[in-house]
């Protein structure tokens, strides 16, 4: 059981569908173990192959759906995933979830965009952290200009979850590129995540 729930958290954290090998390497089992263990789940429809490669199924939503009121983030990361991966496939641009909960932000889930790459240090966490507090603060999308990383531009935008809950949905993006063109973009997919969340738990 802990080898599933390590490979489904492996594939949960990847930008891109992986291949068995990868797997077990990335979870320390072994290759057959992990092929094994990836064909039960596929069976149930949690996980799913193409071109030899795996990556999470729609099963998994159920599964996320039925979590919700134990683990909120899981389920919101699972409604998220994949609207976040798209984007950033689409754009280059790198995005983060955070869940307000217990006057803190949680990292729920992200999308590391081709164009944003270089590490985040500990004081560029903290702006981000400030920048994505003014997001909260206003209610609605703001934008910071250079503040976290001389070389990215940022944008943030708020929305309400589930519970009562908070989530702010983030983008960054290099400076040579343009970011006015992807406010209206982030705000729809905010609130595609929102109507996600509405619609398991209805």
């Amino acid at each position: 059981m802990a080898g599933a729930f390590a490979l489904l958290r492996a594939l949960g954290q990847a930008p891109e569908p992986l291949g068995v090998t990868a797997l077990a390497s990335a979870v320390g089992i072994p290759k057959t173990t992990a092929h094994r263990l990836l064909e039960q789940m596929a069976a149930e429809g949690v996980v799913e192959r193409r071109d030899r490669k795996w990556r999470l199924g729609p099963g998994v939503y159920d599964l996320a759906r039925r979590g919700l009121s134990g683990a909120p983030s899981a389920g919101l990361g699972a409604a998220a995933r994949h609207r976040l991966e798209a984007l950033s496939k689409a754009t280059g641009a790198t995005l983060f979830l955070h869940r307000y909960s217990r006057r803190t932000l949680e990292t729920v889930c992200h999308a590391s965009g081709v164009r944003v790459t270089h590490h985040v240090t500990a004081g560029e966490q903290d702006m981000a952290a400030r920048h994505l507090w003014r997001a909260l603060g206003s209610g609605r999308l703001s934008a910071e200009y250079g503040e976290v990383r001389p070389e990215c531009n940022c944008i943030a935008v708020p929305f309400p979850v589930s519970g009562g809950g908070i989530a702010v949905l983030s983008l960054a993006r290099p400076k040579e590129n343009e970011l006015e063109s992807l406010k209206r973009p982030l705000e729809r997919v905010a609130a595609t995540i929102r109507a996600d969340l509405k619609a398991w738990t209805a």
